[in-house]
């Protein structure tokens, strides 16, 4: 090939990977706030065990088809303990759905959980998953955001997957 020839293609794949990018919301920041809130009611499984393990997937997707079928109405969650007494690679986790409203009949593998909350400090962003940064990094700053503002967090967050597009990560003030 020419050299111009691959200088042009360059130049294309470099402007296609960029629109792409802001497509997806790559340059939206995260949203950082107080917010009063009512307790969260939720429904789900509880894990414990290995960072890697097939469950945590496995328990996710079946939340997730719960509530893209309309069969439970809430949002998909996650709560993320930050629990010093588990060994390395390991998490706990309670995986599930915030509920909009009460629910009689649970799923056979599921159970109730209910966590009494006032205020939060809440992250909030808008971008496709591949291009949003780590619910971690969030959470780090999260954390940082609460100590400039003088307000004691609790040590788990509630991750909620509202949409493909949109991720709230919020952590209880004490």
């Amino acid at each position: 090939m020419k050299k111009r020839t691959v200088t042009i293609l360059g130049f294309s794949a470099i402007a296609v990977i960029t629109a792409v990018y802001f497509y997806l919301g790559g340059l939206n920041s995260v949203e950082y706030s107080v917010e009063n809130v009512s307790d969260y009611n939720l429904i789900g499984v509880p894990f414990k065990g290995k960072a890697k393990d097939k469950a945590i997937e496995e328990a996710y997707f079946e939340a997730k088809e719960y509530v893209e079928s309309g069969s439970i109405a809430g949002t998909l969650t996650l709560v993320h303990y930050n629990d010093t007494t588990l060994a390395d690679g390991e998490q706990k986790l309670f995986i599930g759905i915030k509920l909009d409203a009460g629910i009689a009949d649970l799923p056979a593998n599921y159970e109730r959980m209910t966590i009494p909350v006032k205020r939060v400090v809440r992250a909030s962003i808008e971008a496709h998953n591949s291009v949003m940064p780590s619910p971690g990094k969030i959470e780090d700053n999260l954390y940082k955001r609460a100590d400039e503002l003088n307000i004691r967090l609790q040590d788990f967050t509630i991750e909620q997957y509202v949409s493909a597009n949109l991720l709230i990560i919020d952590v209880p003030a004490k």
